[in-house]
C-alpha cells in the first residue's frame, strides 16, 4: 500500500515537510512506514513570463511536466520486491472471476438444454394426442410423455430420478395444477370422443369432415401439449432449486410457475408447430 500525496507544486518546500511529518509520525503511524509515502505532482502549475506587444512582461500559469518520478520508482522496487507474490495473487483473482463466468456459461447451456428437452415432450405429447383416436390410450401415452419429460429433465440438472421417483413428483405436481389438469382431463375426454365420431364421419363423407376433425385434433393436441409445458416448467423450478420445493411447499411454487404461464401463446405455438409437422395449412 503507497500513499500518494498529489499537488506539492502548490505548497512552499517547509509546508511539504511539515505535512509529510504529520502523515508519518501521527495519521499514519501504524498503518504503513515512511518510505511507502510518495510526494507527486502530476499536472503542476508554472509560472511563465511572457512579453506582450507593447514590451510587457506578464506572468501566467501554465501546465508543466509531470513530476512522477519518485512514484514510478517506488512502484518498481515494490515489484521488485514482491512482484512474484503480486502475479499469483492477481492470476487467482483472476481464476476466480474465470470459474464464475464458466459456471455462468455451464447454467446458461443446462437450461437452453432443458427448455429443448421439454419443447421435444411437448410436441411428441400434442403429435401423439393429435393423430390418436382412443381416448384411453390419448391419456395413457399423455402420462407416459409427461413421465419420460420429468426422467429427461432430471438428467440435464443432474438429479436423476428413476421411473418410479418421476411418477411421484408428477403426482405431486398435477395435485399442484389442480385446475390445469382437470380442464385437461374434460378436454381430453371430450374432443377425444368428438375427434372418433369425426373421424368415422370423415370417412363416411369421403373427407368433408377432414377440417373439422383437423381442428378439433388440433386443439386438443395444443391444450395436452399446455399442460405438459407446465408440468415441464414446474419440473424445472424443483430440480434447479435441487430437488427442493422451498421453504413455501409444492402448491406456492407451481401457482407462482403457472402465473408466469401464457397459456394462449403456448397453445398458438403449439398448434403452428403441429400444422408444419403434419403438413397441414396453416
Amino acid at each position: 500500500m503507497l500513499l500518494v500525496l498529489n499537488k506539492i507544486d502548490q505548497y512552499p518546500e517547509s509546508d511539504r515537510a511539515a505535512i509529510y511529518q504529520k502523515l508519518r509520525d501521527e495519521r499514519l503511524r501504524d498503518l504503513i512506514s515512511p518510505d511507502e509515502i510518495v510526494m507527486v505532482a502530476a499536472s503542476p502549475l508554472a509560472v511563465r513570463a511572457k512579453q506582450q506587444a507593447d514590451g510587457s512582461i506578464r506572468r501566467q500559469r501554465e501546465r508543466g511536466q509531470p513530476q512522477v518520478d519518485p512514484l514510478m520508482v517506488k512502484i518498481l522496487q515494490v515489484l521488485q520486491r514482491e512482484g512474484k507474490a503480486l502475479v499469483l495473487l492477481n492470476t487467482l483473482l483472476y481464476a476466480d472471476s474465470l470459474n464464475d463466468q464458466i459456471i455462468a456459461q455451464k447454467l446458461k447451456l443446462r437450461d437452453r438444454a432443458a427448455e429443448d428437452t421439454l419443447w421435444t415432450g411437448v410436441m411428441t405429447k400434442a403429435i401423439a394426442v393429435a393423430l390418436n383416436p382412443v381416448t384411453a390410450l390419448d391419456l395413457l401415452g399423455g402420462a407416459a410423455v409427461d413421465i419420460t419429460l420429468i426422467v429427461a429433465l432430471s438428467r440435464v440438472y443432474g438429479l436423476e430420478l428413476d421411473q418410479p421417483g418421476a411418477v411421484r413428483l408428477l403426482k405431486t405436481i398435477a395435485l399442484g395444477l389442480g385446475g390445469l389438469t382437470a380442464s385437461d382431463l374434460l378436454v381430453t375426454f371430450g374432443l377425444s370422443s368428438l375427434k372418433g365420431l369425426l373421424g368415422g364421419a370423415t370417412v363416411a363423407t369421403g373427407g368433408l369432415a377432414a377440417p373439422s376433425y383437423v381442428g378439433v385434433a388440433l386443439t386438443q393436441a395444443a391444450v395436452a401439449g399446455c399442460a405438459t409445458y407446465a408440468i415441464g416448467k414446474v419440473t424445472q423450478t424443483y430440480l434447479a432449486q435441487g430437488a427442493s420445493w422451498g421453504e413455501k411447499g409444492p402448491k406456492a411454487a407451481i401457482a407462482q410457475v403457472l402465473d408466469s404461464l401464457d397459456e394462449a401463446s403456448i397453445m398458438n405455438r403449439i398448434k403452428a408447430e403441429l400444422r408444419t409437422k403434419l403438413g397441414k395449412p396453416a
